[in-house]
């Protein structure tokens, strides 16, 4: 086998990319990973494990992005995201700790940029010791790349406890194993009707879950399920701001809010339901979602905060109108990503835990990473093999 660097997911699929994400997999698919290409958040590049002589039959591949340290998203940015868990963790940030967070831009982003899990797709028949051995060929192929291209660095940021064969090949080379850094949030769907949800919960959520939604019917809000369109989107984009802001990002990327709904209406159509909450025909808060296949895929929401009705509309659109979907699609899982986390449980979700590999090329940095790297590492398995999620009961 041999590596392949490509510039775009389009060149990967060119090598068979399709056949290794899971089907369920909504930000590891072609589909997906081309929106995220066409937004320009950082450029991005594709690393594929194909047969010697490069035949089209990709055995593993990774996407990912060049992060320059100009990068405004935090959340690609692992001088962000290590500094956090320095922070949260309490670990003093002496000048070799901040020179080491400075020496790992710009820094090459392995995985998928959305939903808060990053993969290294496999092909499903490999196991073993050649599933390793094509992790492997795809790891050599960024590496090399990150290290031709000037890159200071190269990491997964969310990798999920369970991917061993992933985890045990990024430690066997030498990365720096360090988390949790979030939970992702994700709400198994049982039962036909809404009741049949209330009943997982205790007397007292039952009673203020109803009367949330007595409270906002009672305000004459009308909750709907609309395709998403160009119109909608116009609509959405400003209350999207307004939840930015409010979580204090100063900046709102509206030009590739809009270009990623676009690709979403063209890509998606009717896959692709937007709860609603509207009064007197004005959106005051959303929720857009995507089916593939049995999930249900939480994207973007937003509010209009400067609105002076107070009502629950965010439990309403992102929790109960999108469970009662759920049901009424035969859909099994709703996918909600990380952040508001105690929320997110307090509405059924479990959370699920993701951890960070980090190879720094800068020698200085990598001997203050691995000085670090005991504070940094992972909390142990409980007595099930799970890791403990992070931060649980924040």
């Amino acid at each position: 086998m041999t590596s392949i660097v490509l510039p775009t997911i389009q060149d990967a699929r060119q090598y068979g990319y399709e056949s290794l994400p899971d089907p369920d997999d909504l930000y590891h698919s072609p589909e997906w990973l081309a929106m995220d290409e066409s937004i320009g958040i950082a450029r991005p590049f594709s690393v594929v494990s194909v047969p010697e002589g490069g035949a089209p039959a990709a055995r593993a591949a990774t996407w990912g992005l060049v992060v320059e340290d100009t990068a405004f998203w935090p959340f690609m940015r692992i001088d962000h995201v290590l500094g956090t868990l320095l922070d949260e963790r309490q670990i003093a940030r002496a000048p070799a700790t901040e020179q080491m967070l400075a020496d790992l831009m710009p820094n090459a982003y392995l995985g998928a940029l959305r939903g808060g899990t990053t993969r290294l797709p496999v092909r499903g028949d490999l196991a073993g010791p050649q599933a390793y051995h094509a992790i492997g060929e795809v790891l050599d192929g960024a590496e090399e790349m990150a290290r031709a291209a000037g890159l200071r660095s190269v990491a997964f940021f969310y990798v999920p406890p369970e991917d061993l064969v992933l985890r045990r090949a990024l430690v066997r080379r030498g990365y720096i194993e360090f988390g949790p850094n979030h939970n992702v949030a994700v709400l198994r769907v049982g039962g036909q009707t809404f009741d049949e949800y209330l009943s997982g919960f205790g007397k007292r959520r039952r009673d203020s879950i109803r009367w949330e939604r007595r409270k906002i019917a009672a305000a004459g809000v009308q909750i709907g399920c609309e395709e998403l369109t160009t119109d909608l989107s116009r609509q959405m984009l400003p209350l999207e701001a307004q939840l930015y802001a409010k979580y204090g990002h100063h900046v709102y990327p509206e030009e590739m809010a809009r270009i990623l709904h676009e690709s979403v209406i063209r890509q998606y159509g009717g896959s692709a339901p937007v709860i609603t909450a509207r009064s007197a025909g004005v959106l005051r808060g959303y929720a857009a979602f995507i089916q593939i296949n049995k999930a249900l895929y939480s994207r973007d929401t937003g509010y209009d905060y400067t609105w002076p009705m107070r009502l629950p509309l965010y439990f309403e659109v992102l929790f109960y109108s999108a469970i009662e979907l759920a049901m009424k699609s035969g859909i099994r899982e709703i996918h909600y990503s990380y952040g508001s986390e105690d929320t997110k449980v307090s509405r059924g979700c479990d959370l699920r835990p993701r951890l960070g590999y980090l190879k720094a090329f800068d020698p200085g940095a990598a001997a203050q990473l691995a000085r670090l790297s005991s504070g940094l590492a992972p909390p142990k398995p409980d007595a099930a093999g799970a890791l403990p999620a992070r931060n649980p009961g924040r």
